[in-house]
């Protein structure tokens, strides 16, 4: 996740780990922030009684995803502000902190759901976690690279003999270069990879790199905004890959079933909403997220409006196969994992049917 102004910045941590993180959570980590759901804030009704609009009580769900309130959280804010959690007898709380620490609680069964992106399932199934990937939300790879026109980098073969920034060297950024370079024959030995952290904006056009790993949009939206414009090589453009969707363990599949398709449907209907109603989807993710001023809010519409070219799909929620082999195969040529799972243990659209 974008810590200040995109929360995907620090999101795609990777964890090669990720047992060890799970003892480390349990053992001495904070419980992450809890924020209550918009509509509730507005019902105080709801929240003393824990009743929807008729009799039966809602059922509480904690669902963990990345660090901070974002407008990148739209569709969830949406189905919370609308109602579409509560008409599936749901009272959907989130829970903000990191991603892989989510992954491991809901593998442990310490939380019932939680936002993940492919590259971090695969992780986990690898490691024996029985997480499953039951709704996808971006429909395309949210990584790519972006390097100033002025440059006349029009395409990424032409990165050798250049340098390239990139956060850090694991996670979504590092699995989207990976992705990259591969789909596009890139010889990465001839370029320059440079750890810059999350500094892509000011790391392009200050000249301190020729280009920089970024995520489609966000890092882009702002040089736009700064009127420099770039070229952006999409991952997404080259190869499928899985980014993020909703994920929740084998066990809950197994036990509760109906609650999973409910969280699901919910959050479908969210998504949708967002899709057609942007400007009111935004004016929603403002009264969550305060730090949208009047200053940032063109800023931020700016990076709704690209987000929503990546979760936009004729079949919202549904996983393709193909795009799992692919992310594997990624991850397995960038020696991320080393015993692949297999496909089909690691999604599931029958919450999506």
């Amino acid at each position: 996740m974008h810590f200040q102004d995109w929360a995907l910045k620090n999101k795609f941590f990777g964890s090669v780990l990720l047992f060890l993180i799970v003892a480390g959570l349990i053992a001495c980590t904070p419980q992450p922030a809890v924020i209550p759901s918009p509509r509730s804030l507005s019902t105080p009704t709801a929240v003393a009684t824990g009743l929807s609009p008729g009799t039966e009580p809602l059922r509480e769900v904690l669902l963990g995803v990345g660090y901070i309130p974002n407008v990148q959280f739209a569709p969830f804010y949406v189905a919370q502000r609308k109602g579409f959690f509560e008409e599936q007898g749901l009272s959907v709380v989130m829970q903000y902190g990191f991603e892989t620490d989510f992954v491991a609680l809901t593998g442990q069964g310490e939380r019932e759901f939680a936002v993940a992106s492919g590259d971090q399932v695969v992780l986990a199934r690898s490691q024996g976690l029985p997480i499953v990937y039951v709704a996808k939300w971006y429909h395309r790879y949210p990584v790519g690279v972006m390097t100033p026109v002025e440059k006349g980098i029009d395409s990424p073969k032409k990165l050798e003999g250049h340098s390239v920034g990139i956060p850090v060297l694991h996670g979504a950024s590092y699995v989207g270069w990976k992705a990259l370079a591969y789909a596009t024959k890139l010889d990465e030995q001839a370029v320059r990879l440079e750890v810059i952290g999350f500094s892509q904006v000011e790391s392009v056009s200050q000249g301190a790199v020729d280009a920089a790993v970024i995520y489609v949009a966000n890092e882009p939206v702002q040089m736009r905004h700064l009127n420099k414009p770039v070229y952006v090589f999409e991952a997404s453009d080259y190869i499928n890959m899985v980014s993020n969707g909703i994920v929740t363990s084998e066990k809950m599949i197994r036990e509760q079933p109906d609650v999973v398709r409910r969280v699901v449907q919910g959050f479908l209907k969210g998504l949708q909403y967002t899709l057609e109603h942007p400007d009111e989807a935004f004016a929603i993710a403002r009264q969550v997220v305060p730090e949208i001023t009047d200053e940032q809010a063109p800023v931020q519409r700016g990076v709704l409006d690209a987000s929503l070219a990546l979760w936009r799909t004729d079949q919202l929620g549904r996983s393709e196969p193909r795009a799992w082999s692919d992310t594997i195969t990624v991850m397995t040529a960038a020696g991320m994992v080393e015993k692949a799972p297999e496909v089909e243990t690691l999604y599931t659209n029958q919450f999506v049917e």
